[in-house]
């Protein structure tokens, strides 16, 4: 098998979705610390991410770009422990799952919590923008916990076992949880619960536990 490097910052939630395909898939690999736009990037980095956005992933000699695109190359290349479930119809569900979380939910979750309430002192050096964590906590999360509610099959997304769908939601939530924050269980008893397995799950947990000690280090 050739040599896979991940490059990227773990607290990325596209970085940790595809650190957790990795670790679920029990891909050994290594990583390289960058942060986008910063101007100590490796040349390596800079050459071969056209948009020079995180998650690269170095494959040998070759490179891939974007969480999704990296992902299912995995899932094509390493068909153990498949994320993708073998009905067509689910398994498009599980992609569909896969697009919310990566545009909606990172919108929220990420952009609009996680940076405002985490990193915009540690690490932006400036004030929360109050309107972003305001419109995350009263407009943008209640609607994606009705969604999830209603969607919610048993322990998982698909009810079918844990797939993608799971994997995606998980490594964006995460950022959530960073934020001291999550689903209400009295207003959404099906997803405080989801998340809360999941993200104290086996798979989860120990990425959290890895990321808790990074954020600390920026303070």
């Amino acid at each position: 098998m050739s040599k896979i490097t991940l490059y990227g910052v773990p607290v990325s939630p596209y970085v940790r979705k595809v650190r957790a395909a990795l670790v679920y898939k029990s891909i050994p690999f290594d990583e390289v610390f960058v942060i986008p736009g910063s101007p100590d990037q490796p040349e390596e980095f800079k050459a071969n991410s056209p948009l020079g956005k995180i998650p690269l992933l170095k494959v040998g000699e070759r490179f891939l770009s974007d969480s999704a695109v990296i992902c299912a190359w995995l899932e094509r290349e390493f068909p153990d422990k498949p994320l993708l479930p073998g009905d067509n119809f689910e398994a498009a569900r599980a992609l569909w799952f896969e697009e919310y979380a990566g545009s909606v939910m990172t919108t929220a979750m990420a952009g609009h919590l996680f940076a405002e309430v985490v990193l915009a002192k540690a690490v932006f050096k400036r004030e929360p923008i109050q309107s972003d964590i305001d419109k995350a906590l009263n407009e943008e999360l209640p609607a994606i916990f009705d969604y999830l509610e209603s969607q919610i099959s048993g322990d998982t997304l698909l009810g079918s076992g844990f797939s993608l769908a799971d994997l995606a939601v998980g490594a964006i939530s995460a950022a959530m949880l960073h934020a001291s924050h999550t689903a209400d269980p009295e207003k959404w008893p099906k997803t405080a619960s989801y998340l809360s397995n999941l993200l104290e799950g086996e798979l989860f947990s120990p990425l959290i536990e890895e990321e808790k000690q990074l954020l600390a280090s920026f303070g």
